[in-house]
């Protein structure tokens, strides 16, 4: 069984391919020991009940037609070996991060799929990270996997060790790509309004601008150009549990969720540390702000098969320079709200099928078209009501690429409380300010002010 790819899946993998972005991923630690007998028997078990797991693209055509040059299907079989690592570590922390950050699920392996798993230990514990290829996984299913192979490992035992996790016999099914969904499905006119944002990107503008009742105008923060490095950096800041509700009841009581409140104090910061840098007048600078938001929350229809694949979608828009915390989270809480209400970034997600990936990455060398943040909160795991194995602590990543110059990227869990990771380009580590009297990293100051606006609303 095979099929073309989607144009969703089409974009992903050719972004990593090309060698323009490395992985997302989830890292979870769990509350009991898993030896590599038991994490083979569970492995091979929710391999064999989850197609996602057993496939990949692989190229079968040179007509410069992608479509007609890739299939989706499943590899031949899979070794343990093969999509599970075990690495010894000092400690896990922001550094760790950067190296599961940096490794890449290659396309066209005969032998593994779009995904892999590397346990990192201490002498003591265990962190488990599963990374993939964002064509077949988005940031939810990144999660989600933690989530079922704890259910897996309930169902089997560590008796023998099975090196093979999976053979193809021809009977693996392939699910359709996710925008064959009525959710990503756009109307007649919002194809045409979509076509004209792609092949005629200035008329749409000044249509949208009109549109949208003459909106203010201001320049988007810029950097250096960009490069074909496409390297990370992380800062983790953890809010414990119980400081974790008391941040959860402050932004209920100031009508918005925490994901708009986490927006608006790193939106915050970075105005205050970073656009300094760059502009003499940064008060004049605004923010674009890419917003991930999944529509398993939204849409039942993808709770099963589509527990996994890429079914989220980008809400781009411009924040004005300034304004309060509390104006910001309200205004991008409205935003989502409104966005998820009408689903029209769902259907935004028809352009790819308009770009030629490949020519659009290699024309953005040299630019400044980066997006200033990217936003994504995975949300709060739960711990499953009679099941031994539990998650007790969790962090989300992703690969800036060279789309983004940050992203800030949030999961919790009722043990580890909130962990935030924010990524960013390593050139603002070189950057220096003056914070109260001193000279400190401008990454510094951003940490330490997100950590300062955290614990102020702790306080209220």
């Amino acid at each position: 069984m095979s099929r073309a790819p989607g144009f969703f899946e089409k974009h992903f993998f050719l972004r990593n391919s090309l060698g323009f972005y490395t992985n997302l991923s989830t890292t979870a630690k769990y509350n009991r020991h898993v030896d590599r007998t038991h994490l083979a028997a569970a492995l091979q078990l929710m391999i064999s009940e989850n197609p996602w797991f057993c496939t990949n693209f692989f190229k079968v055509n040179n007509t410069g037609d992608v479509y007609k040059d890739y299939e989706l299907r499943p590899v031949d079989e899979i070794k343990f070996d093969s999509v599970v690592g075990f690495s010894k570590i000092k400690k896990f922390d922001a550094d760790t991060i950067e190296y599961t950050n940096s490794l890449r699920v290659p396309i066209g392996k005969k032998d593994a799929p779009l995904w892999r798993l590397i346990v990192l230990e201490t002498d003591t514990e265990q962190y488990f990270t599963f990374y993939a290829c964002h064509s077949n996984f988005d940031g939810g299913s990144t999660a989600q996997f933690h989530k079922d192979l704890l259910s897996y490992l309930g169902r089997t035992d560590s008796a023998n060790f099975e090196d093979i996790l999976y053979r193809n016999h021809g009977d693996t099914p392939i699910l359709p790509p996710v925008e064959d969904l009525d959710l990503f499905r756009p109307s007649l006119l919002q194809k045409i309004w979509l076509y004209l944002e792609v092949k005629a990107p200035k008329l749409f503008s000044w249509l949208k601008w009109i549109a949208s009742g003459f909106p203010e105008t201001f320049e988007i923060f810029q950097a250096s150009p960009i490069s074909d490095k496409i390297e990370n950096k992380f800062r983790v800041i953890n809010v414990p549990s119980a400081d974790l509700n008391k941040l959860v009841s402050h932004c209920r009581s100031q009508s918005h969720t925490l994901t708009p409140y986490l927006t608006a104090i790193v939106k915050t910061s970075l105005e205050k540390y970073v656009y300094p840098q760059y502009y003499s007048d940064p008060s004049t600078v605004g923010t674009r702000l890419l917003m991930a938001m999944e529509g398993r929350r939204y849409s039942p229809e993808l709770s099963n098969p589509f527990r996994y694949g890429p079914v989220v979608c980008a809400q781009v828009w411009d924040m004005a320079p300034g304004k309060s915390i509390k104006d910001n989270s309200r205004l991008v809480h409205e935003n989502t709200q409104k966005s998820l209400k009408s689903q029209y970034d769902f259907k935004h997600t028809w352009t790819f099928k308009l770009i030629d990936t490949e020519k659009t990455l290699s024309k953005s060398i040299g630019t400044k078209m980066r997006i200033t943040l990217l936003m994504t909160n995975i949300g709060m795991i739960k711990e499953v009501p009679d099941q031994d194995w539990q998650i007790i602590d969790a962090w989300f990543a992703s690969n800036n690429t060279f789309f983004y110059h940050f992203t800030l990227h949030a999961i919790s869990t009722p043990q580890g409380g909130l962990n935030i990771c924010l990524g960013y380009l390593p050139e603002y580590d070189e950057l220096e300010t003056i914070d109260n009297e001193k000279s400190v990293s401008v990454m510094d100051a951003v940490e330490r002010d997100m950590k300062a606006m955290i614990s102020k609303s702790i306080s209220e």
